[in-house]
């Protein structure tokens, strides 16, 4: 029984305490999280190389995929029939007609045989550009 009560006993604490126990804590938290965040491998603050040569890649597709919508001319292009021609896998070519038409540079229309791009005027404008056709 004495075990019990020491464990289960009434050791009510004060409000003071509480408050100051809540303080205490927060504190902590706060000290942890400005360590974390002003520490050299911060997720935050980190360069980090691998996504630079990423971009590169995603430009190459970008543009391969372009030129193959440019090549397609009035007919249009499949993105699967893309995906094929270049090499590049469906997810990134998928990717790459998304970013291409949300800049409008192309335009989805829907098919019997499923969406096909077409070159806007604008697209036809950037193929013909000098930052087109200096290449990477």
């Amino acid at each position: 029984m004495g075990i019990i009560k020491t464990l289960f006993g009434n050791k009510e604490k004060t409000e003071a305490e509480l408050k100051a126990e809540v303080l205490k804590k927060a504190t902590d938290h706060m000290n942890a999280a400005s360590e974390l965040a002003d520490s050299p491998d911060s997720l935050v603050k980190k360069e980090m190389p691998a996504y630079q040569s990423n971009d590169k890649v995603k430009k190459k597709n970008i543009r391969a995929v372009l030129l193959q919508v440019a090549e397609g001319g009035d007919t249009g292009v499949l993105p699967i029939s893309v995906s094929d021609k270049t090499g590049i896998n469906q997810q990134d070519t998928a990717t790459a007609l998304a970013f291409l038409t949300r800049e409008h540079y192309t335009e989805a229309v829907n098919s019997a045989t499923g969406f096909k791009y077409y070159l806007t005027d604008a697209g036809r404008k950037f193929c013909i550009s000098k930052e087109f056709n200096s290449g990477f």
